[in-house]
């Protein structure tokens, strides 16, 4: 039998260095020490496209690991040790493998990564309220989530220079954002009357916020002020989307700002709140302030869950995924608060040719907490 702990350091080093993807990136660091000591980090290809992963929820007993599924292998393939997310509010910022984590009495939030373990501290909800006039707090319900989106300019790995953005609750819906050595949460100077913001993507070097209102804004992070442009563009003409049981997103997807429109019907069973039966594609022209349907995403494939939606070139996975579909999770976190066992159960692959969706993993573990989401590995 091979004796693979006895490779030489040369050989391993040419090994590591022709691994592309992440997940197999981490568990070749993971065999032995001289494996590890073959790969360091700053050898991984860090622009090389990364295919998302599906974070399971915790399984309710007294364990702090997390495990993985992944769609190029079929199976679950990673299983990590995570305390820091252990009966915690985790969701994407879709920025490579970042999570944002609330505790659910409101005493910690923290930047996470969990493929590298390593944690931002950040102010706090209480800092958040803090902001505010007694006038307009309110007496949050279990599982409420104070704050509602979040979205980072860049990845924290590999740059300070970024900005994390995020969208809270208290009587009415409220943008902040935070710089790394900021002590506290800034208010942005933004219209109270919005309606809320109910999705948000950066893209282009700028952070454009989606309102109940039927609006899409912008905020400019290289303005010294980092004031919101209002009424950006107004998708008025297409109010009729804008109705409950219908989740919202916006993606850029090569060199378009895409708008998705996820349709669920309610269910009376147990198992879920709400499940999806088709989504439509918009893409957003900005010169005429419009919103034009396609149903062709070419090469691209989309991503939709929790917090957000990103894309990802289906040739570089063509195992693993399909073009012109759109992959989702349970994201409808108000409805699934009426279940006993939480959400989970609205997942699946929706193909924008035919309409038809097909269900890639049946038995996913419930949350009320945190259902499954969508994560891109990162270092």
């Amino acid at each position: 039998m091979a004796d693979w702990a006895g490779l030489t350091h040369d050989l391993l080093l040419l090994i590591a260095k022709r691994v592309k993807v992440m997940e197999d990136f981490i568990a070749f660091r993971s065999v032995c020490t001289s494996w590890r000591t073959a790969s360091p980090k700053d050898n991984f290809d860090i622009l090389s496209p990364q295919l998302p992963l599906l974070m399971l929820p915790d399984d309710h007993e007294n364990n702090y690991y997390r495990q993985f599924y992944s769609l190029s292998k079929g199976k679950v393939s990673r299983k990590l040790y995570l305390p820091d997310a252990k009966g915690r509010d985790c969701f994407p910022t879709h920025h490579m493998g970042w999570l944002l984590t609330q505790s659910l009495n409101g005493e910690e939030v923290n930047l996470f990564n969990p493929f590298s373990a390593t944690k931002i501290h950040l102010p706090n909800q209480f800092a958040l309220r803090a902001l505010q006039s007694p006038d307009d707090l309110i007496e949050e319900p279990e599982f409420y989530r104070h704050i509602k989106l979040a979205t980072l300019s860049a990845n924290p790995s590999f740059t300070s220079d970024y900005v994390l953005v995020i969208s809270y609750d208290t009587d009415v819906n409220y943008l902040a954002y935070w710089l790394p050595g900021d002590i506290n949460w800034t208010l942005f100077d933004m219209d109270e009357r919005h309606g809320g913001v109910c999705n948000m993507t950066y893209y282009k070097g700028q952070f454009y916020l989606l309102t109940w209102g039927a609006e899409i804004w912008v905020v400019d992070v290289q303005s010294r002020d980092r004031r919101v442009e209002l009424h950006l563009i107004y998708l008025n003409n297409n109010k009729d989307l804008f109705r409950h049981s219908i989740q919202y997103y916006l993606v850029g997807v090569n060199d378009a700002l895409l708008f998705v429109a996820r349709f669920g019907r309610n269910r009376s069973n147990y198992n879920s709140a709400v499940d999806t039966f088709k989504c439509e594609v918009y893409e957003v022209d900005e010169m005429k302030c419009k919103l034009k349907r396609i149903h062709n995403l070419g090469d691209s494939t989309i991503f939709l869950g929790l917090n957000g939606a990103t894309s990802i070139d289906s040739t570089k996975f063509t195992r693993a995924i399909k073009p012109n579909h759109i992959y989702f999770t349970d994201d409808w976190d108000e409805q699934n608060l009426s279940l006993e066992c939480g959400g989970g159960k609205d997942t699946g692959v929706y193909n924008l040719e035919d309409g038809n969706i097909e269900y890639f993993y049946p038995e996913l573990p419930l949350s009320c907490i945190c259902p499954p989401t969508w994560v891109i590995p990162s270092l």
